[in-house]
């Protein structure tokens, strides 16, 4: 959860242009309104992040964790929604 709330902090409502910037050019199953992003660590743990953009700005964040390949947990923020965060456990 601690790694949402700081990409929230510090993308929430950013451009595509410095999204761009920081995390260089998406994976290709991005598309215009929704951005993939890989972190990995250790070789068997690995970050998907989920830019979700409205008129070229950030309006949600996606994080979903993988333990060796199998997804393991998805964390959501999502401004319609009072905004909040939500967590799915998935094993």
């Amino acid at each position: 959860m601690q790694k949402l709330k700081i990409l929230v902090e510090k993308h929430l409502h950013q451009s595509k242009e410095k999204i761009r910037k920081e995390w260089k050019k998406p994976l290709k199953n991005s598309d215009a309104e929704i951005w993939f992003y890989h972190k990995y660590r250790w070789g068997i743990f690995k970050d998907e992040i989920a830019f979700i953009f409205e008129e070229d700005k950030v309006i949600d964040i996606a994080l979903t964790e993988y333990i060796f390949w199998i997804e393991y947990k998805n964390f959501f923020y999502y401004k319609g929604e009072n905004p909040e965060y939500k967590v799915m456990n998935l094993l």
